[in-house]
């Protein structure tokens, strides 16, 4: 069947995804065991993001894989390996934690699989209660204690509410680490310090709008201090992410940011 000049307009441009014309494996084979594709969550510029089946067992898991297809004419594997390595570290760093997903295993160069939790991304219409609040601040602390800062907690869609009532994490792609131990080179150190700051900040915030008649005099004071950083943030992002979605408008990109 040829495609129409109009098709083909609508048809959006391969370098817009992180595998460009592939999708997901069919399959996955980590530490022996076999996984089948059931759903994609979601394939956008950076990673794709599927759920996955124990064969055996029927037990989920989610694969993502980082970006491996070029840019134009600019390879960018080498950069879906080093965000991969980033983000397996920092599994790898919080295994133990509650509210952290298991970190099952290495798939390929810029994948890894990792548990799956069932629950909903954050929103006002779950039934919250202050419990839920300090266990999502206990385990920002935990964090925070291991020499990890989020970053993305503005995004309520990575702060699941699970079936158990209780905060996971999920997505640490742009999570900023020091290395272990107190010996990190000072910029490090201090950058860490503001990305933290703003952690609590986007915490606070949260709290306060969905929860507010739990927040004490000093919570609702905190959800008020935005840092520089989060400044910066939205002077550069609000700008691109603006211009980024009239430009996907043009296509159908249900599964993508």
């Amino acid at each position: 069947m040829v495609e129409s000049s109009e098709q083909k307009k609508s048809r959006p441009p391969k370098w817009l995804f992180a595998l460009g014309p592939d999708d997901l494996p069919a399959e996955v084979t980590v530490d022996g065991i076999t996984y089948r594709f059931v759903d994609l969550f979601k394939h956008d510029f950076f990673a794709a993001t599927g759920l996955y089946q124990r064969t055996d067992t029927g037990q989920r898991a989610v694969l993502k894989l980082q970006r491996t297809y070029r840019l134009f004419i600019l390879p960018m594997k080498w950069l879906g390996r080093i965000v991969a390595n980033h983000e397996i570290d920092i599994y790898q760093r919080l295994q133990g934690v509650r509210g952290i997903p298991g970190f099952w295993g290495r798939v390929g160069p810029t994948g890894f699989l990792h548990e799956f939790i069932p629950g909903q991304d954050l929103h006002a219409g779950l039934p919250l209660t202050p419990e839920f609040f300090e266990d999502l601040k206990r385990l920002l602390e935990d964090l925070h204690a291991r020499h990890i800062a989020y970053v993305d907690t503005n995004k309520r869609e990575n702060i699941l509410y699970g079936e158990d009532g209780k905060p996971w994490l999920i997505d640490f792609q742009i999570s900023f680490q020091a290395p272990r131990g107190d010996h990190s080179w000072f910029i490090r150190r201090w950058w860490l310090g503001r990305f933290q700051r703003a952690d609590w900040y986007h915490y606070y915030k949260h709290k306060s709008r969905l929860l507010p008649a739990a927040c004490s005099p000093a919570d609702l004071k905190r959800a008020e201090q935005r840092g520089p950083l989060h400044n910066l943030h939205r002077l550069i992002a609000n700008p691109y992410r603006a211009l980024r979605r009239r430009y996907l408008r043009r296509f159908d990109l249900s599964k993508t940011r």
